[in-house]
Formats: C-alpha cells, structure tokens, sequence
C-alpha cells in the first residue's frame, strides 16, 4: 500500500494525489476577472488552503463543504505559509466512500489521555463540599461517560477540534480557576471548580465523531449549554439530598458560561464564580484557537481575514526559541 501523503508531510514542491476532508471552499476573482476557488482541506494531522484556478465556478457547483475528496496537483510555499496548487478535485463516489477508512481524517489531541485523565482525578480531590464532591464521582466514576468525556471533541471547528479536544480544554480551564482562587481567596472554589469540570459535559452528546466531528442532531436542535444543564440536573435528581442553594449556584455557572446571550448563554454570569468561568473558558478557547489557525490545525490557516479573528495573525513563538540573528 502506497504511503498516504498526509498534510503534515507535505513539502513545497511534491507532487499530491490523495484524499483529503473538504471543510470549506470559496469562490473569488482575481484582478484579471478569472474566478478560482479557495479550500480549506483537512486530515488528522492539520489542515491548509488549496488554489484552484481551472473551471472554478463549474468546480464550485460540484463541491460541498464537510466532504471528502480526491485532490491533484503540487504543494508550493505562498507568504511562508505551504498549500496546494490543485490541477483537479472530485468528490468521492459511493464505492470509493464506502471503502474510505473515515477515521484517518479524525484529528486527535497531542497530549497523553492518561496525563489529562490524572489531572481530572486530582481535580476530583480538591472539592471537599461533600454535594459537589459526590456529583463529581457520580460523572467521572462511571467508566462509559468517562470513556466519551476523554474521547469528545472541543469544538468542530474553532477550538480543541480533535478527538481528546474537551478533556484538554476542561483540564485547562480547571488549572487556571484553581489558580484564580489561590488570588481570590474569597471565591468558592467548590463551586468554581466543579462548575470548570462540568461546563462541558454537554458536548459528550453534541458532537459526533465517527468518522469525522460532526454536530450531533441533539447538538443542533439544543446545543451543549442545555443539554449540560440537563445531564447536571438529572444527575442531581438521581443522587437525591442536594443543598438547593448549592444547585442554583452550580447550575447558574454552568449555563452562563458563555458570558452574553448572543454568544448563547441563557443568563449573564451574576456571581463572582460564574464570571470567572466565563473568563477563563472563554480565554482558553480563544488562545487555543488562535494557535490552531496560526499552526494549522482545526481551522483552516486562512492568512489574512478569513479566520476565526477576522484579522491578519503573528506566529508567537517562546523567548528561547526566537531567531538571535
């Protein structure tokens, strides 16, 4: 069997004939008045952008996003940034679909599931009120949520897109609530963290990835903010005892979390803990996509405007890897 050439691999000048996931295309016009097609193409080691400068606006009506495709042409520098210059795409047929092993387009995360799963357990430890404390295990303790937990994506798209994507955010936004409330020694930090490792719950059952991440058809009818709050709650009601003072509160900080209505939270963060969740997740999605785009990685590496910033982005890179020259 011929070695794939996958995105990750590629050089500026090798020649590509494969199969890649189509995340988006666009039709554009050059000066001249041509039309060609941008893609946004993808496999589980990253994504980038192809040119197609041939029969664009004929292409453009055979193509759909979120479909695979067999793609020719050559990869090229362009701005420092790799992509492809395609001479000819289709979209696969129902025999060379069916015969497609879908799981080599999945992205997974980078980072050891055993690491992330040992900083979840250590989280579990921190929270001492004994309500939170027994929500926590009822979640966590069952092997079959835990499986989809360390599994689910973050995102689709914009963030944590990858198999182990929402175990590596929760890990995270819990880290950086734990070091808020040693800064803020007043904040609740039962609630805080419980509220940081169940504010995504939701998405075990929003998204799909069998085969590719996809929404889920409870994702799109709900979305994972209710379908969290429900999971929570029906949970608290199977337990039985809880303190309902402690319920609104946790409850309240987990469907605020994405701090504005038209960001699609049902109340605005009223508590000094639901703000601070807000924050942090929102912090941590907005980094983490950042060095997605800039990486290539999850969203396309659009680089200009066509990003999740809507801006032109510098690479950061540490101190001690800069260039001394």
């Amino acid at each position: 069997m011929d070695k794939r050439h996958d995105i990750a691999d590629l050089e500026a000048g090798a020649p590509v004939d494969e199969v890649y996931f189509l995340q988006e295309l666009t039709l554009g016009r050059t000066r001249s008045g041509n039309r060609y097609l941008t893609l946004g193409l993808s496999d589980r080691t990253g994504a980038l952008q192809a040119r197609v400068w041939q029969d664009a606006e004929a292409l453009a009506w055979r193509l759909a996003p979120d479909s695979f495709v067999r793609v020719r042409g050559h990869a090229e520098s362009y701005r420092g940034r790799l992509r492809l210059n395609l001479s000819g795409i289709e979209p696969l047929d129902a025999a060379a679909l069916t015969a497609l092993d879908q799981s080599r387009f999945v992205p997974e995360s980078f980072r050891d599931r055993a690491e992330l799963e040992g900083y979840i357990d250590y989280f579990l430890t921190e929270v001492y009120d004994s309500d939170y404390s027994r929500l926590l295990e009822a979640f966590f303790g069952d092997p079959d949520f835990r499986e989809r937990f360390a599994r689910a994506p973050g995102d689709v798209r914009s963030h944590h897109a990858y198999l182990g994507g929402l175990i590596e955010h929760t890990v995270s936004v819990a880290t950086m609530c734990q070091h808020v409330c040693v800064q803020h020694p007043r904040l609740n930090s039962g609630l805080l963290i419980t509220a940081a490792l169940l504010h995504d719950i939701g998405k075990v059952a929003e998204y799909r990835w069998e085969g590719r991440i996809q929404v889920s058809r409870e994702g799109k009818l709900l979305g994972h903010v209710l379908i969290g709050q429900r999971m929570v709650e029906e949970k608290m009601r199977e337990l039985g005892g809880f303190d309902r003072e402690r319920e609104l509160e946790l409850l309240h900080a987990i469907i605020s979390h994405h701090g504005e209505l038209e960001w699609g939270a049902p109340k605005r963060p009223q508590s000094a803990e639901a703000l601070v969740l807000h924050h942090i997740d929102n912090l941590d999605a907005k980094v983490k996509g950042f060095l997605e785009v800039v990486e290539g990685r999850g969203e396309v590496s659009w680089p200009e405007l066509q990003n999740l910033f809507r801006r032109p982005l510098d690479q950061p890179m540490a101190a001690d890897r800069a260039d001394n020259d």
